[in-house]
């Protein structure tokens, strides 16, 4: 194993950022660790060229800014795979995404991958690499790294690289170069990073709700979201979901109530709980006409499952026909909407979905097609 530098000084990383401005493809990575906190700490930035590769310590006395400079130059093609919680901790720390970028893992599902394909599948596939794993779950605070800790972190972006050209002609064989651009813009949405308190609830799972109870989780998930953003902590060491669901379910109005609610964090001090009794009683105060609205598919909760089903069927035929991940396709969400009578908004109804599932959605719930097995595959058979 060669030894992997790791670059903790000014003048060497000035000297590499310097290098690297007359690349047009970079190859980005991150190391960070987000267990104990709301934010997630960086640990490590790795960059590679097609002839060089550096890892960059941030934890050191370094001034960073010259990486934040190569993330934002528009003439270097920033290749990230599963680049989401790396773009999520340099919008946190420079307030930009890089830009322009390109994403391995959506590229994959365009061709044939499947779902959130792994990145050492990827390099498997058209490298004919294994790569060695033992150091995945490295504590990356720590210091001094190992030289096999520094060669694995290294090899996410110094194989990637490598990969970046090959899965691009796979996707111009297949033709579908403007669709994986139209997925990848979708990163480039700043709103996807920057949660808005107000909106934390939506991303609590709850079954069958009661709008009184969305409004009054409505409440308490922005207040635990402001909190743990100001304590930095994960919002599960505060409360978890399911705790936050209970409160509202129940609605207790004083302290001991709370207290007797099972998974209540010992975390919460009784300023917390006070503010957890205030926000229940002002969301009870709120008018029916103020509370959320259900989502449509909870309007109609029984959703037919062998309806259901069928359209999860026709759902894998059209990846398997298209070489397309069902995930990037439609979502289960998106087909009991459609079942709801949903159809309007939905994205399966636009683009490419359209042609490759939407329009064959429409023939099977107007019974114009069904399916049918020959040689153990399924098969669509016009009616």
């Amino acid at each position: 194993m060669d030894r992997v530098n790791i670059i903790t000084d000014n003048n060497t990383l000035k000297k590499f950022c310097k290098k690297c401005i007359n690349e047009k493809v970079l190859a980005i990575d991150t190391e960070f660790i987000r267990e104990n906190t709301y934010y997630p700490i960086l640990c490590l930035v790795q960059i590679a060229s097609e002839t060089y590769s550096a890892i960059i310590d941030p934890r050191s006395e370094i001034d960073m800014q010259p990486v934040w400079d190569l993330l934002s130059n528009k003439k270097i093609l920033k290749v990230f795979h599963a680049g989401r919680q790396d773009i999520e901790i340099f919008l946190n720390l420079t307030g930009k995404i890089p830009e322009p970028i390109y994403d391995t893992q959506i590229a994959a599902m365009f061709c044939g991958f499947g779902d959130q394909v792994g990145y050492d599948k990827l390099v498997n596939k058209f490298l004919g690499l294994i790569i060695n794993k033992e150091s995945q779950y490295t504590n990356w605070l720590q210091r001094p790294l190992t030289a096999s800790q520094l060669d694995y972190a290294l090899s996410d972006v110094r194989y990637l690289i490598k990969v970046f050209p090959l899965i691009s002609v796979s996707i111009k064989n297949y033709g579908r170069q403007d669709w994986v651009e139209k997925e990848i813009q979708y990163l480039k949405n700043k709103k996807l990073y920057q949660i808005n308190p107000n909106e934390a609830w939506q991303k609590i799972k709850i079954k069958n709700p009661k709008r009184e109870v969305l409004n009054i989780l409505k409440y308490l998930a922005k207040w635990r979201e402001i909190e743990c953003q100001k304590r930095n902590i994960p919002r599960n060491r505060l409360i978890r979901d399911e705790v936050l669901i209970t409160l509202s379910q129940l609605k207790p109005i004083n302290i001991s109530s709370i207290k007797k609610i099972r998974g209540i964090s010992k975390i919460l001090n009784e300023s917390d709980l006070n503010n957890i009794v205030k926000i229940i009683k002002i969301s009870l105060k709120v008018e029916p006409k103020e509370w959320p609205n259900l989502p449509l598919y909870f309007k109609n909760p029984n959703v037919n499952k062998g309806s259901l089903d069928l359209l999860k069927l026709l759902l894998s035929y059209c990846s398997e026909k298209s070489g397309l991940a069902e995930k990037i396709i439609a979502d289960t969400d998106d087909l009991k909407a459609i079942l709801s009578g949903k159809k309007t908004d939905l994205k399966i109804f636009d683009g490419w979905r359209k042609e490759i599932f939407g329009d064959l959605v429409n023939l099977l719930l107007d019974g114009k097609i069904g399916f049918t097995v020959r040689n153990n595959k399924i098969n669509k058979i016009e009616l």
